[in-house]
């Protein structure tokens, strides 16, 4: 198919061009974009009573796992952190933790008031949120410990893989280097091995088209269609969509095209709707899109996040 008739057939993208993409998706972690986060980390931990492990979603940069498990006015030697339990113990929750980075050690008695004071107005619009959905007698927005897993669990648990299929299934993750993988059915994989995932808002800015070629492999068109949407105020310009589509466009099929289509999709019930790179890259499949042929949208995170 010619560059053209891929434009024709993909220009209704354009009519998404004002469209938002929030990840990870819920009821409950889509009201996190209201939070005054000023200039702090926020990790939202989830467990449930009848799971061993905690799964966090987080604003910034990720909390480490063993401050989420504590509870009160914390100190590392890399941050002073206030961690907070907004749920306890209720039906089928074990807990629902909130925590706060000052991303730095807080010396000053001054310091840590203002500290307190910030992370006090983050408590209340977070307890603000969870009140409301508690109201409707609903847990499920606060049950992410389901939806999020490793790599590693995907590929043994869901999957049933032994230790030698796990380790060649795991090749194309590894090339390719993704934060995550969202599959169709909600999921998200992590390929790291903590059950951590950026909490983001994406703007779309175009496409990328391909065509694979059984001799060549997967050829891309680097910018199939722009999004006419002005977006400067975000601080997105061309010369930053630029630079994050040629982070996956300079190696197109081992970064891209093989991941969506890997074999080990043969074997899951749910197929890969979109990947992450670094957290401010989002890359999704088009619903009609195949191995043959296709596109994949562009999705951004605003430098000013």
């Amino acid at each position: 198919m010619s560059r053209t008739d891929l434009f024709a057939k993909y220009t209704q993208i354009y009519a998404k061009a004002r469209g938002r993409e929030i990840v990870p998706d819920g009821t409950f972690v889509r009201q996190l974009m209201d939070v005054p986060r000023q200039s702090y980390d926020i990790g939202v931990f989830f467990k449930a009573k009848n799971r061993s492990r905690v799964v966090q979603i987080y604003i910034g940069e990720a909390i480490p796992m063993e401050v989420g498990k504590q509870e009160g006015f914390l100190e590392t030697e890399e941050s002073t952190f206030l961690s907070r339990s907004i749920i306890s113990k209720f039906k089928t929750i074990d807990f629902l933790r909130v925590v706060v980075s000052a991303r730095k050690v807080l010396l000053t008695k001054a310091e840590r008031m203002e500290f307190l004071k910030a992370t006090q107005r983050i408590l209340d619009v977070i307890l603000r949120k969870t009140r409301n959905i508690l109201h409707l007698g609903e847990l499920g927005p606060f049950r992410f410990d389901t939806k999020v897993k490793t790599l590693s669990e995907f590929l043994t648990k869901n999957l049933k893989m032994d230790e030698v299929s796990v380790e060649a299934a795991s090749i194309p993750f590894n090339v390719a280097a993704p934060d995550y993988i969202l599959l169709a059915d909600g999921t998200l994989i992590t390929i790291n091995d903590e059950p951590t995932v950026p909490h983001a808002e994406f703007f779309l800015v175009g496409g990328i088209g391909y065509v694979f070629d059984k001799t060549e492999g997967a050829i891309s068109e680097e910018r199939l269609f722009r999004s006419t949407t002005d977006l400067s105020s975000q601080g997105i310009d061309e010369a930053y969509i630029d630079g994050m589509i040629r982070r996956v466009t300079e190696d197109f099929q081992n970064r891209l095209h093989s991941l969506f289509f890997a074999d080990v999709w043969k074997k899951s019930k749910s197929s890969p709707v979109g990947v992450n790179f670094g957290g401010d890259l989002l890359i999704k499949a088009e619903s009609n899109s195949e191995i043959w042929e296709g596109v994949f949208e562009v999705y951004v995170k605003s430098p000013k996040a």
